[in-house]
């Protein structure tokens, strides 16, 4: 067990170029969710996430990705759209502002969601339902992240 004070926040830009590298060594990463952008599904210093190793026919729409962005953030969103090696990105809490980022860009994709303790693989059937139908909501995702974060 540990306690508060064995605890440490690592800088994300020092953290995720080694999440990168052991990622592209084959390994997968388990990380603590910080930030809300990828709520209602992903909740802040709640929920974990298991990043992995990817193929590039993996990288399509409703996959969600660590990838450094064209301005040089290191984002968690879910790809919306996809025109050859260019991405677009949007965090499922986010309403408009999207990413742009290059296939090379991406440094992993998420496996795994783990909520609440209770592990969804991103390739059963519970996970790819949340995606599907929070895409499909985008029109009234205003009123439903709005309800959200009331509750």
């Amino acid at each position: 067990m540990i306690n508060n004070e064995q605890k440490r926040i690592i800088p994300n830009e020092v953290l995720l170029p080694e999440v990168a590298r052991l990622i592209s060594e084959g390994h997968t990463v388990t990380l603590i969710i910080r930030g809300n952008s990828m709520n209602p599904f992903l909740v802040d210093r709640r929920d974990r996430i298991v990043v992995g190793p990817f193929t590039e026919t993996d990288l399509q729409r409703g996959a969600v990705v660590l990838a450094r962005e064209s301005l040089g953030r290191i984002v968690f969103h879910r790809i919306i759209h996809r025109n050859g090696q260019e991405l677009t990105l949007l965090g499922d809490g986010n309403l408009k502002v999207t990413e742009q980022a290059n296939v090379a860009d991406v440094m992993g994709i998420m496996i795994a969601a783990i909520r609440k303790d209770k592990e969804y693989p991103c390739s059963g059937r519970t996970w790819q339902r949340y995606s599907f139908w929070w895409m499909k909501l985008m029109p009234i995702r205003r009123w439903l992240l709005a309800i959200f974060r009331r509750i």
